[in-house]
């Protein structure tokens, strides 16, 4: 019974460098995903102000990213 307390501890020890590389992995794929959204905002605000300004364009300057919430 020993040897397969053993073996069960030593498959834990092995996992655990596994795991936290799937969470650093994860959490950086957050990371970009908020940035990434963070920076679609921000064009998008740019370009609505952008259209504020000029206005008297025909078709408003051109494609416009909308945010559905």
């Amino acid at each position: 019974m020993d040897c397969e307390d053993s073996m069960s501890t030593k498959h834990n020890e092995n996992e655990a460098p596994v795991v936290s590389l799937k969470n650093e992995s994860s959490r950086q794929r957050w990371e970009l995903f908020h940035r990434a959204i963070a920076h679609a905002k921000e064009s998008n605000n740019a370009a609505l102000a952008e259209g504020d300004s000029s206005s008297d364009e025909p078709n408003g300057g051109g494609p416009l990213l909308t945010i559905v919430r």
